[in-house]
């Protein structure tokens, strides 16, 4: 594992701890997570483009209910992690080309 893959697997991990569960507050609450969630995969060394693709398929097709369940908990599942990997992989090469 490169030290960028472990950054990024430290950002991710770390946006699970701290991110609050703010889908169901009301309007714009959705859209909030997203971009929270997204800064702090930023702040873990993910370039923003990249941060910005995973975010966005991790939250497509999740109702609010299922994202909040995913930040309440405190670690990732063997499947999210897997899907983390893969969905990096994906935004990876659709946005350096």
């Amino acid at each position: 594992m490169t030290s960028r893959s472990g950054a990024t697997w430290v950002a991710m991990l770390l946006a699970v701890l701290v991110l609050p569960a703010a889908c169901s507050r009301g309007d714009g609450g959705r859209a909030k997570a997203e971009a929270e969630f997204t800064q702090q995969l930023v702040d873990g060394g993910l370039d923003p483009t990249v941060a910005e693709c995973v975010v966005e398929k991790f939250f497509d097709g999740r109702t609010n209910d299922e994202l909040n369940d995913f930040f309440l908990r405190a670690e990732l599942t063997n499947e999210e992690r897997a899907e983390f990997a893969s969905l990096t992989k994906k935004c990876i090469p659709a946005v350096t080309g």
